[in-house]
Order: C-alpha cells, then sequence, then structure tokens
C-alpha cells in the first residue's frame, strides 16, 4: 500500500477527520455498528477491544470480521491485544485476542494492539503462535528494553502524545528507537498529529520531509505482501 510522502500520517485515532495534509487510521469497534467509508484520507481498521472483549461470541467476532475483509472495507485487524487494569476476564481477552490473529494471519493483514501491562504476554503469543504478519503497539509507553525486544521480533511502535511528556518514560529514550519501525497516533486525545512528528524531528535530527518519507516506507513495508 503506498502513501504519499507529503502526507502526515496518524496511523491510530478514533472519530477525527484529517486535517490538511493528513491521512488519518480510524480504528472502529466491532460490537458496533460499523459505517465504512473509505475516501483517499481515511482508512479503517476494526476490531474487538479488550475493555469489551465480553460483549460479543467468538462467533460474532469472526463473522464481523470476515464481513468487513470480505468487503474491503478495513486495512488491518484491530485495536485488539490484552489489558491487566481494565476489561473482561483473562481467559475471555486471551481467547478474544487470539481470534483475532488467527482472522488477521488467515488474510496476512496487520495485527492492532493495545496493550497494558501485558507486553511480555503479547510477545509470548507471538513468538508461541510463529506468527509472521506485522504486529502494532499502538500507544506504546513502556520501557526501552522492552520496547528493543519487541522490535527485536518484529513489531512495529505507534507512539502518542507521551513523546511531548519530558516526565514520562518513553521521551527519555524514543529517539534511540529505529526509525523503520516506528509510527505516530493521536489515539482518542485532544492531540496534533503535526505537533509529535515536529517533536520527533527535533529529536531525531531530521528533516521533517526525512520522516514523513520513512513513515510512508514504514506503512508500505506493513502491508507488503511479501514482506
Amino acid at each position: 500500500m503506498i502513501l504519499s510522502q507529503n502526507y502526515f500520517l496518524n496511523f491510530h485515532a478514533h472519530q477525527i477527520q484529517p486535517g490538511e495534509n493528513e491521512i488519518v487510521v480510524q480504528s472502529l469497534f466491532l460490537q458496533e455498528d460499523l459505517i465504512v467509508n473509505f475516501n483517499n484520507k481515511i482508512f479503517f481498521t476494526s476490531g474487538l477491544h479488550p475493555w469489551h472483549a465480553d460483549q460479543l461470541t467468538i462467533s460474532e467476532i469472526e463473522i464481523r470480521l470476515e464481513e468487513l475483509i470480505h468487503k474491503k472495507q478495513i486495512i488491518a485487524v484491530g485495536e485488539t491485544g490484552l489489558d491487566k487494569i481494565r476489561g473482561a476476564d483473562w481467559k475471555t481477552q486471551i481467547d478474544v485476542f487470539k481470534t483475532h490473529i488467527k482472522i488477521a494471519e488467515k488474510h496476512n493483514l496487520p495485527l492492532i494492539i493495545h496493550s497494558v501491562k501485558s507486553h511480555n504476554e503479547v510477545l509470548k503469543l507471538k513468538i508461541d503462535l510463529n506468527s509472521k504478519i506485522p504486529w502494532v503497539i499502538h500507544n506504546f509507553t513502556g520501557s526501552e528494553q522492552i520496547a528493543r525486544d519487541l522490535i527485536h521480533h518484529g513489531f512495529y511502535l505507534s507512539l502518542c502524545h507521551h513523546i511531548q511528556n519530558n516526565n514520562s518514560r518513553i521521551s527519555e529514550y524514543f529517539q534511540t528507537l529505529p526509525l523503520d519501525r516506528i509510527f505516530f497516533e493521536t489515539d482518542d486525545f485532544n492531540v496534533d498529529i503535526k505537533g509529535l512528528y515536529y517533536t520527533a524531528v527535533l529529536r531525531f535530527g531530521i528533516s521533517i520531509e526525512e520522516l514523513k518519507k520513512k513513515i510512508a516506507l514504514n506503512f508500505k513495508a506493513l502491508f507488503d505482501k511479501n514482506g
């Protein structure tokens, strides 16, 4: 999938419209009635969030995702994942997450992951299942060691406004991560995606044009069916 290098990609957001020179990947909740209208500035993903993992049966998840994929209405599966702080019981979260993984693998689609205090469990699942599709942890805020472990095992990390907070852990080290494994997002926060890019430019010591080019190449690689 080709992304123009002239745009700021917002990799994961909820219910926002793209601004000037922006492209948004909108994350939709699978349990809700979905109206998906593509245009050249909005793409969609869908999944059952771990907070809502008990709101659909496994069969309902499979049916809804298969329909969206068949109609080519989503470009990735998720967000899905694991959350030790909030959500359905742990077994339900695991079962629902594995269902999303299975469907994403079947259709060779990227997986968008919500992970709260669960990075080790998410990594173990990827290794145990020998998953070959791209896994992206959105709004990643973990430690540098966890970040490097995840990247070593093929993960992408999507970074949000925490990179602008000098008191946050990730703001201390994100500029040392490989740029070919990074995206930027607003999630559901009132954040300017362009501001995140300019923060990153200052920290990485590169031009805004170079950063947009690198993110566009990452997006292309994410959907490279031969990669």
